[in-house]
């Protein structure tokens, strides 16, 4: 492997750099990881001072956060960070919140006085994730969401949190006590200006969203921005996501359940999945499996009482904790019953729905899903469509029981008359699941 001169750097291999410094001097502007230059990835007051002095630009900015090297060093190594900004970094407050400068953060706020109100992640002076790549790299380095104030107590600097809460506005004296969970100050500000959250811009009233997400995870600070206030379903901008979304995604019951009792609606679908909250939650336990403390059978069943939309045929979802809540409702739904070949269930069913052509194809597929051949012939005799397409995946019954493997019905379905051919929505056909789940050579000579 070759060592290239942003790993020399990193590893404080002097002669190394030197050597490479030597042989081609432009290698100090060289683009590594992130598009950052060897001085993003200083590890030593004496390396960083050795690339100024080979050139290095102090205010250089990498192509994935637009950061500089002092925003990249601060949190890992600080007195890198302060060496640069004696040397002529420019400064700003997050800086100086985490250096524990009031100094600097007098002169940033003479300069500018609403500096004490920018939060990491809020456009436009410190962008999000997504906006358009990255986002500032102080969402690593320091802390994702957070306010000056919160990196000034983060790093022990008690008289400096007191500086910047008395040089801010009202505003955000009001959002900085909530995110810290100081229920106090915030109600008391709340009282004082009345109306006051109706005054926030959309790009704060996104905080509930931004601390139900898993970098920020805050029960009391969701609470209290409620309990003042806040609207409970406004998303966060990035990516569209609501509280419930983010809390459900990460497994946190208490905060599930709080939204729900807050009025939070469980039926809201984001902009890029198209999937309520009890999708991202089922998603995050079985496939992204992020958070393996979640309670995600708690969550999951809170979201069904609250009313929560959800789809039988996608039954069972590879969780023990989650299938043991939808199994016993499976039976209340027609398809449900069908797929676990409940006949008692279906006669119930059918007798007080009068089931359309529609919900009897999605019995149908639920009967060929569980493999019930006698069920089968039922529903394709009261009317369900044999080739239909069913709900958000769009398979067809024969897909349907081409996962199950069951060979008698496969056999059944395609004697009367369905097409192997029939793709679902991500254009898999009954072929393509039973080559996929083999070896099944019978099943797949069937549908071939």
């Amino acid at each position: 492997m070759t060592l290239t001169v942003h790993a020399a750097s990193g590893l404080g291999l002097a002669d190394q750099l030197v050597r490479m410094l030597d042989a081609d001097p432009s290698l100090v502007h060289a683009k590594g990881g992130d598009g950052g230059t060897p001085l993003h990835f200083s590890r030593d007051v004496a390396f960083a001072k050795l690339l100024l002095d080979r050139g290095a630009q102090i205010d250089a900015r990498d192509e994935d956060h637009d950061s500089t090297p002092a925003q990249w060093l601060i949190g890992d190594v600080p007195d890198v960070a302060r060496f640069l900004v004696e040397r002529g970094a420019s400064p700003d407050i997050f800086l100086a919140a985490a250096l524990g400068d009031p100094a600097l953060a007098e002169k940033l706020i003479e300069a500018d006085p609403k500096c004490p109100g920018y939060r990491i992640g809020k456009l436009p002076e410190f962008p999000p994730l997504g906006s358009p790549r990255g986002g500032t790299i102080y969402q690593w380095t320091l802390a994702f969401n957070s306010y000056p104030h919160q990196i000034a107590l983060k790093k022990g600097h008690q008289d400096l949190f007191e500086l910047l809460y008395e040089k801010s506005d009202t505003a955000t004296r009001l959002l900085v006590s909530c995110v810290l969970g100081r229920r106090a100050e915030a109600e008391a500000i709340a009282a004082a200006s009345p109306g006051i959250i109706a005054t926030l811009p959309a790009s704060d009233l996104e905080l509930p969203a931004r601390y139900c997400w898993e970098t920020n995870t805050n029960f009391e600070a969701v609470r209290l921005m409620l309990d003042v206030g806040f609207p409970a379903a406004h998303p966060e901008r990035s990516h569209g996501y609501t509280p419930l979304h983010n809390a459900a995604w990460s497994g946190t019951g208490d905060l599930v359940d709080l939204l729900i009792a807050r009025g939070h609606p469980v039926d809201m679908v984001d902009p890029t999945y198209n999937a309520t909250p009890l999708g991202f939650a089922i998603h995050d336990c079985v496939v992204e499996k992020r958070h393996p403390e979640g309670e995600f059978g708690r969550v999951v069943k809170s979201l069904l009482d609250a009313g929560s939309p959800w789809e039988p045929l996608d039954y069972p979802f590879g969780d023990a904790r989650i299938d043991e809540v939808f199994k016993p409702l499976l039976h209340e739904r027609l398809e449900g019953a069908a797929m676990m070949g409940d006949e008692a269930a279906v006669d119930r069913l059918i007798g007080a729905t009068k089931p359309d052509p529609e919900e009897l194809t999605r019995a149908l597929g639920g009967a060929a899903k569980g493999g019930h051949v006698a069920l089968c012939r039922r529903f394709l005799e009261a009317g369900a469509v044999i080739n239909g397409k069913i709900g958000h995946s769009g398979n067809t019954p024969l897909i349907y029981a081409a996962g199950s493997a069951s060979k008698d019905t496969i056999a059944f379905l395609l004697e009367n008359g369905a097409d192997a051919r029939v793709k679902n929505g991500n254009g898999t056909s009954a072929l393509d699941v039973a080559q996929r789940l083999g070896p099944f050579e019978e099943i797949v000579r069937l549908l071939s």
